[in-house]
């Protein structure tokens, strides 16, 4: 697989320009759209694969169980969660939404607006026991591939939170037919490079312009990745 992803439907990501950002929309639409991040982005087809879309089930909710005792939820999210997603940005500090979203966050909200889409992908949120969003995950379609993409809110991160989105948004592109995932981040970001490491699946990485690229096979992977209690 090349490092840099040049057809014209690609996500916001390839090549890695953020004065040129890409983002899917139905349709396979070409506006160009003023960037969160910095510059432009284009927008391109957004759908699972004709065959599967009829046959996906809907995600149910499940427990997440930390060494602590804390009881999570991890659930579908969707538009009506854009407050509490929002909310969960304005706690987490720059350098987290760094890693997430390769650059300063001008309008969270709007970039919200798109990844709740289910028009466009799958979504994920983990709420505490008090009801607040505190992580956060996507599946993103892209032809036949996936983008994942999770943030987590920093007083939660390490405790298996990524990890554990990463594996119900992995199976989710499976059960829709896509086989290739891959997530889009700095080199620095270790914890998203580990939470990767744990999927189970034959990695791939590419890196340009300070950017890794980590590609997941997944038919390769372990059926029974979806867990439902975090690891570290």
């Amino acid at each position: 697989m090349k490092a840099s992803r040049t057809r014209a439907e690609r996500l916001w990501h390839r090549p890695f320009r953020r004065s040129d950002r890409r983002c899917a929309a139905p349709q396979g639409q070409a506006t160009r759209l003023p960037a969160l991040t910095g510059g432009p982005y284009r927008t391109g087809r957004s759908q699972p694969p004709a065959e599967h879309a009829a046959r996906q089930a809907p995600e149910a909710p499940s427990r997440l169980s930390l060494p602590d005792g804390t009881e999570l939820l991890l659930r579908p999210a969707g538009p009506a969660d854009r407050a509490a997603a929002l909310a969960m940005h304005g706690r987490c500090s720059p350098a987290a939404l760094r890693l997430r979203y390769h650059g300063p966050v001008r309008d969270a909200g709007r970039y919200l607006d798109h990844l709740l889409d289910p028009r466009h992908g799958r979504s994920l949120v983990v709420t505490a026991p008090d009801g607040r969003v505190v992580a956060l995950g996507h599946l993103m379609w892209d032809d036949g591939e996936a983008e994942l993409a999770v943030l987590v809110e920093d007083a939660w991160q390490r405790r298996g939170l990524g990890l554990a989105l990463l594996r119900r948004l992995s199976a989710a592109a499976r059960a829709a037919g896509v086989g290739t995932v891959y997530a889009v981040t700095h080199g620095d970001n270790t914890g998203l490079i580990a939470a990767m490491r744990r999927l189970d699946a034959p990695l791939d990485f590419r890196a340009e312009d300070g950017t890794l690229v980590i590609t997941a096979t997944l038919a390769a992977a372990d059926p029974a990745g979806c867990a439902h209690r975090p690891d570290r």
